[in-house]
Order: C-alpha cells, then structure tokens, then sequence
C-alpha cells in the first residue's frame, strides 16, 4: 500500500487520523466523568481540573516547540508526542492514586503539544493560497470528530467493562497514528514545506505576527474550550433529566455527527465567498444562543443538532487566521505562538465551568459559561481585525 504525498487532499486524509489522538486524550477523562465521580471518588471540579490540566504543559511548551520542531523534524516530533500520550492513558488507567492522575494527564497533555501546534502548521504548508479554510476546516473537525467519538464510545466501553478498559481502548488510536506516520509520511514532501527539519533552531517572527498570532490562539482557544464545555457538561444536564451517562453520551455526541457535515461546509463556503469574518461572527453569536438555551427549551435534541450546525460556519474563519499573517518562514514559529495561547485557554476555562457547576449545584451554570466563551469569539476577532489593519499593509 502506497500513500500519494503529492496529493495534497491524501495528505489531510492521513493528518486528520493523526489529529483524533490528541483530542480523544483530552476529552477521555470528561467523557468518563459520570464513572469517575461514582468509581474512583472524584468531584466535577476534579474533573474540570484534569481535563484543563492536559492543556496545561502547552502553556510553556507550544512556544519552543516549532523551532525545536524545525530542528527535529515534523514527522518525528509528531511520533514522540503521541507516545507520550499513549504512556500517560495507561499510566492513568492503571493507577487509584489522584496525584498520579494529574502528573499523567500532565504527561499526556506535553504529548498533545506536537499535534496541536504541528497540524494547522502542515495543513498551512499545503494549503496557503489554495482551499485554505476548507482545510483547516476538516483539519479542525478531527478535534470535534475525537471529542465526539470519545463521548459517544467510552461510556459504552466503560459501562460493559471497566472505566480503565476505556482509557486504555481510546489509546490504541495512538500507537495506529504512529504506524502511520513511521510507515508513510516523510518532511519535506509539501509545497511549501522547506521550513520542516534540518534547519536549526529558529525563532523567526515580527513583533505584529507574534501580537496577531495571540490573538488568533485565542480565538482557537475560546472555539474549542467553548466545544469542550458543552461537550463535557451537556451529559450532566442530561442525567439530571432522567437519561442515564450512556444515553446522555451518545446523545451528546450527535453535535459531533453533525459537526463532520457543518465544519468542512462551513470552510468551503468561506473559501467560496471570501468572507470569513461574516461567519466567525454569525457563527460564534449563534453557537452562544444553543448553550443559553439547550437548558432551559426542550427538546435538548433539537439544541444539540444546531450547536453542532452553526458551530462550522466559524471554524474555518477561525483555523485560517494565522495564515492571514504568517509568512512562510515564520509559520513554524508562528503557530507555536498560536498553539501557546490556545493552551492558556484550554487550561483555564474548563476548570471554571466545573467549579461553577460545584459552587453552584446548577448543572445549567457551565453552559452559560460556555455561552460566554461563544460570545468572547467575536469580540476577540474584533480586536484581531483592528490590528491587523493597522500593522499590516
């Protein structure tokens, strides 16, 4: 079997399988909360807490991790990263200890560091100047498609054998994703790709890309933490309806299903018109309306289908606003910066909205959070639109 790297849309194919392992990580913990809190004694805010602790290592590491990357190689950076993350789930699944919880979610999360800044930044090496939002767009969707298969699939797992089996089920992507990359891919190979590999480490990035490239992590940062929220605390809600957590999972996850449809068509539609800001903004206002609501106006079915459809119009605005400002030869730089401050988000908001459901006792009080964080979407492509207009020319 022979994988064409000269097509670009093969390539996507194979970077989307890769991109399942980190997202599938992060959510396992979340996905099994209901098991966690009955089985092994943790609270929500436990739960919050680990789950933001797998973002937590990309706060110090995203940075240098595209030049160490241009040193090291894409293919080989991305191979250690999802080892890591294989180690840490079956640390995490073989131990009762909460301490060894937290330093394995913690080794999991300097894992998942590779493929969230290497991704988009390979995905931009193909695609920059051709159907760049679209393939952001599926390059993001593999973060909604692994959340979504986490929360559907492991309260499955768990409830016919083990929360453990479950961990160590969702792990196996891992070592498949490496087989993958050690069999088939090689650096270099895409058009733009001689920044990967061989060249040093490089720190290359205006004070204006550095400044826009923080903005645009941000915005990624507040899209997936506001995914994330409702992902992990929608279940809850649901339980306390009567469902019980495997129900509540699946349906949970139809957001996902629904996603894998919206997220690549709203990429194409904002190749196809140009306008990418119009659907950042009426996505993100839209998205907050479906978490504001899904507590309070049944059926929550009808709520978790629009979340997961208005949820795409933004996606691919989103995902392409580094390649906006980067230049080629700052981009692995660039999305370091990017990936850096999605990791601040992604370890500090889902912890809030755990807390709020345990300082509250609301199971509606998270998604009102994750409402805001919807919303900041907007306000923060504000900011981003004003710079750039007024640093760059």
């Amino acid at each position: 079997m022979k994988i064409d790297l000269a097509n670009r849309w093969v390539v996507l194919g194979l970077l989307f399988l890769v991109g399942l392992t980190a997202p599938m990580q992060f959510q396992s913990v979340a996905a099994l909360g209901p098991f966690l809190t009955a089985e092994a004694g943790l609270t929500y805010t436990d739960i919050g807490l680990l789950t933001g602790l797998f973002m937590l290592p990309g706060v110090v590491l995203a940075a240098p991790m595209g030049p160490f990357s241009t040193w090291l190689g894409d293919r080989i950076a991305l191979v250690v990263g999802i080892a890591l993350m294989a180690v840490s789930a079956i640390a995490f699944a073989m131990t009762d200890t909460y301490w060894v919880m937290v330093a394995a979610r913690l080794l999991g999360g300097a894992g998942g560091v590779a493929v969230s800044v290497l991704l988009p930044k390979l995905v931009a090496d193909w695609f920059t100047g051709r159907e760049i939002a679209t393939a952001m767009s599926i390059i993001a969707s593999s973060v909604g498609f692994g959340i979504g298969l986490t929360t559907a699939v492991l309260p499955l797992i768990a409830s016919q054998s083990s929360w453990r089996i479950a961990i160590l089920a969702a792990a196996s992507l891992n070592v498949l994703a490496i087989l993958l990359l050690l069999v088939f891919y090689r650096d270099g190979t895409s058009p733009a790709g001689a920044t990967s590999g061989g060249g040093g480490l490089l720190w290359r990035i205006s004070r204006a890309g550095a400044v826009l490239s923080s903005l645009a992590g941000i915005g990624r940062g507040l899209f997936s933490a506001g995914y994330a929220v409702f992902m992990i605390f929608l279940p809850p809600l649901l339980i306390s309806r009567g469902m019980d957590p495997v129900q509540a999972g699946l349906m949970t996850s139809i957001a996902a299903i629904v996603a894998l449809v919206s997220v690549p068509l709203g990429g194409y539609l904002t190749d196809k018109t140009g306008k990418p800001n119009h659907f950042i903004i009426g996505g993100s206002l839209t998205t907050t309306m479906t978490c504001l609501l899904v507590p309070y106006v049944a059926p929550a079915i009808l709520w978790v289908v629009l979340f997961g459809a208005l949820r795409g119009g933004c996606t691919g605005g989103i995902m392409s606003m580094p390649s906006r400002v980067l230049r080629p030869e700052s981009r692995n730089t660039g999305f370091a910066v990017v990936s850096a401050a999605y990791f601040v988000c992604m370890a500090a908001l889902p912890p809030i909205a755990g807390w709020a459901l345990d300082a509250t006792g609301d199971v509606a009080a998270p998604l009102w959070f994750g409402g805001l964080l919807w919303f900041m979407i907007s306000v923060n492509l504000v900011a981003f639109l004003f710079l750039q207009r007024r640093w760059i020319r």
